[in-house]
């Protein structure tokens, strides 16, 4: 449904340099898909949802929705933004704040340059629009009197009115309290869902992108420096800044003792002991790596606590500097030799100046190369 190929789109900073941009991302979209880019502010996410749009003329590159050709740097293809058949949604919704509920979902028919809509035909797609966002019975409602929610549904069926194919989505619930905005992405996937339509969203909120995408391509510095379904984005991440942007995480560095191959589990050297860990990739003895384990994959227990041993299970003692009561879990901070180790658990099994041992399974403690 949508391929982009080698995209770029460079700014200039005021003093003459090169500013922020997208430096040369590629990616295919499957029908039907929610496909995210993920990143800090200035990767490039929103100027690469821009040019797709079609808001943003890039400096070279390819674009092609549905087969058809919207852009070609070579070519010199350009089609303008109101002939690429995308629904847009914006951070700031942009609802007509003159208009009824009705009229602003109608707005996209209305001034459709594709061909002309009658009375009847507006009113059939827009009401069936609005039921499956909630608001049917707020068709004659002035806009403003809506809640943020319920402005964020009209945004959505403003977007998906005229039936685009593709839908693109920028930071469309970073507006909301925390609440609202974990309710409404569940709704948002089950809308995308029961349309069918394929969209791309741009966010920097991790668990956002983790629960409702299909695949993820993460973005630093203009790159997409991973692509990949979230589960393997959070459990395999390809660099340290995947782990570190992606969720919480523990990073401890080591030197491998010998030649590890891909996919297999090889000892580490390290200050606090050698440790099992598990190679995604192929590495050579003596390479120097880093290694990521989640604060969920940790189990904390006090000294001489029962435990069965499993030589596949590494092993460190400390003791408990911090405990942070979270609601639906305990977050500690363990002291670990010169390590601050983040450990999360969901029942209380340690306090504060405990002394513990932490166990983590060797396929949760993942090797990444370091430059």
């Amino acid at each position: 449904m949508l391929h982009v190929e080698n995209l770029k789109k460079q700014y200039t900073a005021f003093d003459g340099r090169p500013g922020g941009g997208v430096l040369g991302a590629s990616f295919t979209l499957r029908e039907g898909e929610l496909f995210t880019l993920l990143g800090p502010s200035g990767c490039g996410k929103t100027t690469t949802l821009r040019a797709v749009a079609g808001l943003e003329t890039p400096d070279t590159g390819r674009i092609a929705i549905g087969g058809q050709e919207m852009f070609n740097s070579q070519s010199g293809v350009n089609v303008a933004l109101y002939d690429r058949n995308i629904g847009m949604v914006f951070q700031s919704y942009a609802i007509w704040p003159h208009m009824t509920v009705f009229e602003n979902a109608a707005y996209p028919l209305r001034v459709s340059r594709g061909r002309k809509h009658s009375e009847r035909e507006i009113e059939t797609k827009v009401m069936r629009t609005l039921e499956l966002v909630g608001l049917n019975a707020y068709a004659k409602r002035p806009a403003p009197q809506l809640s943020g929610g319920q402005q964020q549904r009209l945004a959505l069926a403003r977007a998906l009115t005229r039936e685009p194919r593709l839908l693109l989505l920028d930071e469309p619930l970073s507006n909301l309290d925390a609440q609202l905005r974990e309710q409404m992405r569940v709704e948002l996937k089950r809308l995308q869902q029961e349309t069918g339509v394929t969209a791309v969203y741009v966010t920097h909120d991790q668990a956002e992108a983790l629960a409702i995408s299909d695949r993820i391509a993460v973005m630093n510095e203009g790159r997409i420096v991973q692509l990949g379904m979230p589960k393997e984005i959070y459990s395999r991440p390809a660099s340290e800044f995947v782990a570190n942007f992606i969720g919480r995480t523990n990073l401890l560095r080591g030197t491998l003792t010998r030649n590890a191959a891909a996919e297999t589990i090889s000892p580490v050297a390290t200050d606090m002991g050698e440790l099992l860990c598990l190679f995604p990739n192929a590495a050579a003895a003596q390479s120097k790596v880093a290694l990521v384990i989640r604060p969920e994959h940790i189990a904390i227990r006090k000294v001489n606590s029962v435990e069965e041993r499993d030589p596949n299970t590494n092993r460190l003692a400390g003791h408990v500097i911090r405990e942070i009561y979270l609601g639906e879990m305990v977050e500690y901070l363990v002291q670990a030799g010169a390590n601050e180790i983040i450990v999360r658990t969901l029942s209380g099994a340690a306090a504060k100046g405990d002394a513990v041992t932490l166990t983590f399974a060797a396929e949760h403690t993942v090797a990444l190369a370091t430059v």
